[in-house]
């Protein structure tokens, strides 16, 4: 998990057990997690990462030295791959310490900052990326006049140059509030690199209604368009002809070949969105209901559990977002199945 995806984790669990009525759930919850839990949790972000690291390397790998692989799609799939490597490596690592040592923080001040920037602004160019090649193939099929200069490889690399010094302006304000938290509770130091400072609440509130509400929001009307589109173009669901003129070019069905491929990219590119709804729906949800549980002044133990298991799952559904996205080229794309194939032999 980023370093504010807790939210202040651990001191917010501190703040729900000491109004919590219970004392033995308050003195599970203090010590640290038990085996039966962290063992399959470390497995699960080993293999993660590992696959994540290789998956989206060998997808920049692939697009870069494939000249036919240079498209306006290929090259915002490469950004999003970049993203997910940056994410998984500032993210994962101290993760993996974090479930080992919920009470310590291993590194400084500086690098809680930067870590913290660079984490929200691979986060922000993950959205803005989807978000763009979204709009990059409505355009495409809902607008083919404004595609002949709108899909140019120029002008998606400025784009694409242009999401990533967005994301990082706009992480500077989230990254500025994270800082090592250090507090004692019965009689043992505890430090903590998490949110700490002013209007933390507006940020991160803002935050999520701008990079996850609006932008899916725009992306799930642009599908419905393109899908509405799709059903009724004559040029993605041509009648094969069928002719014995010994005339006919080789290339008279090229038509039909050309709706067919544009047809799997759609495909695959609404299965990229849609992984990403699906795998940071519940970090954002945990985001904001951990930002609720600290106004209440008697969160009840209910409240604690969900927010509990609701940060485990979003944090193995967050890593896992990083590492699906290679999978589904495979599955989804001919050509990056064979450009996968040849890169490995």
């Amino acid at each position: 998990m980023m370093a504010d995806e807790t939210v202040n984790m651990e001191m917010l669990e501190n703040n729900l057990l000491n109004v919590t009525n219970v004392t033995d759930q308050s003195s599970a919850y203090s010590e640290s997690y038990p085996l039966h839990l962290l063992v399959p949790l470390s497995v699960t972000y080993a293999v993660i990462f590992i696959v994540g690291i290789l998956g989206n390397t060998s997808t920049c790998v692939v697009i870069a030295r494939n000249r036919s692989m240079h498209t306006a799609t290929n090259f915002y799939l490469f950004s999003l791959a970049i993203s997910d490597i940056i994410l998984l490596v500032c993210g994962l690592p101290l993760e993996l310490y974090r479930l080992w040592n919920p009470f310590t923080y291993p590194l400084g001040e500086a690098q809680c900052i930067t870590i913290g920037l660079a984490s929200e602004t691979s986060a922000n160019a993950t959205v803005l990326t989807i978000t763009a090649f979204t709009m990059e193939r409505y355009i495409a099929i809902c607008r083919p006049f404004m595609s002949h200069t709108m899909s140019k490889l120029s002008r998606a690399v400025r784009f694409i140059i242009a999401i990533w010094v967005f994301a990082l302006c706009t992480a500077v304000p989230q990254a500025m509030q994270f800082g090592i938290v250090s507090y004692v509770e019965n009689g043992q130091s505890m430090s903590a690199c998490t949110v700490k400072g002013p209007g933390v609440h507006q940020v991160f509130v803002i935050s999520s209604f701008v990079f996850f509400v609006v932008p899916m929001s725009v992306i799930s009307v642009l599908y419905a368009l393109i899908g509405l589109k799709l059903r009724t173009s004559r040029i993605l669901h041509p009648v094969k002809k069928l002719s014995l003129d010994s005339n006919e070019r080789p290339g008279a069905h090229t038509p039909y070949r050309n709706g067919s491929s544009q047809r799997r990219v759609i495909r695959m590119l609404v299965a990229v969105a849609l992984s990403f709804f699906i795998c940071w729906a519940p970090f954002h949800v945990q985001r904001l209901l951990a930002i609720y549980g600290k106004s209440l002044e008697h969160p009840s133990d209910t409240f604690y559990l969900v927010y509990i298991v609701l940060t485990f799952l979003s944090g193995v559904l967050y890593f896992l977002s990083t590492a699906i996205n290679p999978f589904l080229y495979n599955i989804m794309s001919n050509k990056f199945r064979n450009a996968f194939k040849v890169r490995l032999n």
